[in-house]
């Protein structure tokens, strides 16, 4: 693959198509909802909530399977509901809603071998379904220390958690030999964006977290946009 080099049209496109999320999100965190202390926290809040909006975009030509092997469930973006994610590995489903827009999600810690970490299933839109049988659209994983969020244990092993990406452990030069360019410190985004079924748009969006070309979060999300 050849080198990426950034461009408006990638970070216009990514922006364009990931915008409905990131709407979703903010419209949830600005509205008063029924008394709760659940919230999206860490890496996924960070990406909702628009704050990665700004960091080094790069197109890549070839999207990614969107297939994660987890475990005794193999997770497909879009398809797979945060229903079958609880059936599988227990938990507490979250959700807030408000005006036809809902967020829910599945939040897991687990903290085998030397690798502590928090795995994020999230699942939004406007639409009428119940948070449960939405299709998760959004995945993220990242490195944790010191005490954690309101998480829970899965029922089953969650790890590993296979991703058809560079992932926790692998760092710049693994993104580099996937994209073409990678960097050693902050935020990066990886877009790619294709035309779908019945006139429609499908964006596939990487964001990366790194420290010292160290890869200690990733968030990948799957949309389709009519």
């Amino acid at each position: 693959m050849r080198s990426l080099d950034k461009t408006s049209h990638a970070r216009s496109g990514a922006t364009f198509l990931f915008a409905g999320i990131t709407a979703t999100f903010l419209t949830l965190l600005s509205t008063e909802l029924a008394a709760s202390d659940d919230k999206l926290s860490g890496l996924p809040s960070l990406v909702l909530g628009g704050q990665t909006a700004t960091a080094q975009t790069f197109q890549f030509e070839t999207p990614f399977n969107n297939l994660v092997n987890a475990g005794p469930l193999s997770i497909v973006l879009e398809k797979t509901t945060l229903d079958e994610v609880k059936t599988a590995f227990g938990g507490t489903l979250r959700s807030r809603s408000v005006e036809g827009l809902s967020i829910g999600w599945l939040c897991y810690e687990l903290s085998t071998g030397d690798l502590p970490r928090r795995i994020w299933f999230v699942a939004n839109g406007r639409d009428a379904s119940a948070p449960a049988e939405k299709a998760v659209t959004f995945i993220s994983t990242e490195e944790v220390s010191g005490d954690a969020d309101t998480c829970d244990t899965p029922i089953v092993a969650l790890a590993p958690l296979l991703l058809p990406v560079p992932t926790l452990k692998d760092g710049t030069e693994a993104l580099e030999k996937r994209f073409g360019a990678g960097p050693k410190q902050g935020m990066v985004r990886y877009a790619h964006e294709q035309q779908g079924e019945q006139n429609t748009m499908v964006m596939q969006s990487l964001v990366y977290r790194l420290k010292d070309g160290h890869i200690d979060g990733i968030a990948f999300t799957q949309v389709t946009s009519k």
